[in-house]
């Protein structure tokens, strides 16, 4: 169940930062538009709290529902996410 949902959360952020995405919302000067604004960074950040919460629900589980490994690697490229997000915000 926890899996599931972690999948459909991690699926809609990838979704959310794509690079094709990215690009087709860039304007005359190709720079990206649609994730950097205030409500895309929110909805970014909203996405990747819900894959933190889920990934601890599994964690506190003891990972029946997954490989470790797996969460891992989601959760490790959920913080580098946030990680760039917050220096784009500070720049």
């Amino acid at each position: 169940m926890f899996m599931e949902k972690l999948v459909r959360e991690t699926e809609r952020l990838s979704l959310i930062c794509s690079m094709l995405d990215t690009m087709r919302r860039a304007d005359k000067d190709r720079n990206a538009r649609g994730w950097t604004s205030p409500i895309g960074m929110l909805k970014i950040t909203r996405c990747c709290a819900v894959i933190s919460e889920l990934g601890t629900s599994i964690a506190k589980a003891g990972y029946r529902e997954c490989d470790r490994q797996a969460i891992e690697e989601i959760m490790r490229e959920t913080r580098q996410v946030l990680h760039l997000l917050n220096a784009r915000a500070a720049a």
